[in-house]
């Protein structure tokens, strides 16, 4: 996504960051901070020194790896979350906080699964991920925050390896 949007609109204009040192070939390629999303001061001081005015937040402890660690994946997943969203209210931001077929569950049907229908998720990953959209849509009527989300399938990198996903083996 940073290599996207980097060609789209500019290196110097897309902010990278993760709480893991970049390779130098990622250093190489425009603005790195690191960014821890359960240190909320932090992340508004990158916000206010970077002029940022939009977010991507990939940022979650997958499935794989929240089914290991659950209180990780709740703290990651929910604490993270509801700190980016309360900067996006701060600081007035866009937010884009993308979510996954994960939300769903096994009750949910399978075959032309409509965006609205029953998502009763058994793991912590979908669990957070049904509170993210929900509390979006929340902060989004009652506070005018412009929140997005976009529910994907399981998603293949090309780009970095496995990270505790349910399409990791792929």
């Amino acid at each position: 996504m940073v290599n996207t949007l980097r060609a789209k609109f500019g290196s110097e204009n897309i902010i990278a960051s993760d709480i893991k040192k970049p390779s130098i070939e990622q250093r190489n390629t425009g603005p790195f901070v690191y960014a821890d999303v359960l240190n909320y001061r932090a992340l508004e001081q990158i916000v206010v020194d970077y002029g940022i005015d939009w977010v991507v937040h990939f940022s979650a402890i997958l499935s794989a790896a929240g089914e290991r660690n659950p209180s990780l994946g709740l703290n990651v997943n929910i604490t993270g979350f509801q700190n980016v969203l309360d900067l996006a209210k701060a600081h007035n931001l866009r937010l884009l906080s993308p979510s996954t077929m994960g939300a769903f569950g096994p009750t949910t049907p399978k075959d032309s699964t409509p965006d609205l229908t029953i998502m009763r998720p058994n793991t912590i990953y979908g669990i957070t991920k049904v509170h993210m959209e929900l509390l979006g849509e929340y902060y989004q009527e009652k506070f005018q925050v412009d929140f997005r989300s976009l529910r994907y399938p399981g998603i293949i990198s090309a780009d970095s390896p496995p990270g505790g996903g349910t399409t990791d083996y792929a």
